[in-house]
C-alpha cells in the first residue's frame, strides 16, 4: 500500500502538469481557430474616389489579404429608399467607391491604426474605419484569458514539478543502500541515480496514458452532451494524436530534470 501511495505521490503531481500543458495545446488550437474566424469576420471599410485592387493595396501594406468592393447600387438605393430613381441617378454620378478591406491575420488595435493611417496616405481615399472601439474590446478580452490561463498554467507548473522532485527525494532515501553500495564502488553519479530513473520512467508512461484516456472521454463522450455549441463543434480540438507523443517527450524530460536536480542537490547519500 505505501509502495502504491508513492507512486501515485509522483504520478498526480506529474498529471497535473501534463493536463496544463494539455490545456495550452487545446487553448492553442482554441485560439487559433477564434483568431481565423474574427479576422474572417472583420474587415476595414475604405472609402475611395478611385478604383483599388488587391495588389495595389497589398504593396502598401503586406497584412492586407484582399480587397472586396462593396455593390454601389444597393449603397445608393438605400440613401435614395423612398425617392424618384433621377435622385438615385444623380447620387450614383457622385458615389465614391467602398470597400471592405480583409487582413491576413488577426491583429492589434494599434496594427490596426498602423494599416489605417498607410491608407489614408494613398491618394484618393478618403475615409478609412477601422471599428476600432468595437475591435479592441474583443482584442483586450481575448488577451485577458489567454494571460490568466498561461499564469495559471505556470504556476500550476512550478508546485507540481516541487511535488515531483520531493517525491524523487524521498524514492532516493528508499534506495539509499544500493546507492551507497554503488558510490563505494565508485559508479558516478548519475548512474548512482539511474533506479530513481527507472522508476520514474514507468510512472511518466503511466501519468501519460491516464492523461491520454481523460481527453479522449472528454472529446468523445462528454463534448457530445455539452450544452456548448463551440466545443460539440470542435471536438477534433479537444485531443490529437500528436499530443500523446508530445505529453510523453515532456514527461520524460520532467523525470530528467528532476533526477537531474536530486543528484545534484545531494552529492552523498545520506546514511541514514
Amino acid at each position: 500500500m505505501k509502495s502504491i501511495k508513492d507512486h501515485l505521490m509522483f504520478i498526480l503531481p506529474l498529471m497535473a502538469m501534463l493536463i496544463g500543458i494539455e490545456f495550452i495545446l487545446v487553448f492553442n488550437r482554441i485560439t487559433s481557430s477564434y483568431e481565423n474566424k474574427l479576422k474572417n469576420e472583420y474587415a476595414i471599410l475604405v472609402v475611395s474616389q478611385k478604383n483599388l485592387t488587391t495588389p495595389y493595396l497589398r504593396s502598401i501594406d503586406d497584412n492586407i489579404d484582399s480587397v472586396e468592393a462593396m455593390n454601389r447600387e444597393d449603397i445608393a438605393k438605400e440613401v435614395t429608399s423612398g425617392m424618384q430613381d433621377a435622385a438615385l441617378a444623380a447620387i450614383m454620378k457622385d458615389l465614391p467607391y467602398f470597400y471592405r478591406v480583409h487582413l491576413t491575420s488577426y491583429m492589434s488595435l494599434e496594427g490596426l491604426k498602423k494599416i489605417s493611417a498607410e491608407l489614408k496616405k494613398v491618394n484618393g481615399i478618403l475615409n478609412v474605419e477601422i471599428f476600432g472601439e468595437n475591435y479592441h474590446s474583443k482584442h483586450t478580452i481575448f488577451r485577458l484569458v489567454k494571460m490568466l490561463l498561461n499564469i495559471f498554467i505556470v504556476m500550476l507548473f512550478i508546485v507540481s514539478i516541487m511535488l515531483v522532485i520531493k517525491q524523487m527525494q524521498v524514492w532516493q532515501l528508499a534506495h539509499k543502500d544500493r546507492m551507497k553500495i554503488m558510490e563505494i564502488f565508485g559508479a558516478p553519479m548519475m548512474l548512482r541515480s539511474g533506479i530513481l530513473f527507472k522508476v520514474a520512467i514507468i510512472d511518466a508512461i503511466i501519468a501519460t496514458i491516464l492523461n491520454m484516456v481523460i481527453f479522449l472521454f472528454i472529446k468523445s463522450k462528454w463534448s457530445q452532451n455539452s450544452d456548448i455549441d463551440f466545443v460539440k463543434n470542435n471536438q477534433d480540438m479537444l485531443f490529437n494524436v500528436s499530443d500523446f507523443f508530445i505529453l510523453f517527450v515532456t514527461a520524460i524530460v520532467i523525470v530528467a530534470i528532476s533526477v537531474f536536480v536530486v543528484a545534484i542537490n545531494t552529492r552523498e547519500v545520506p546514511e541514514g
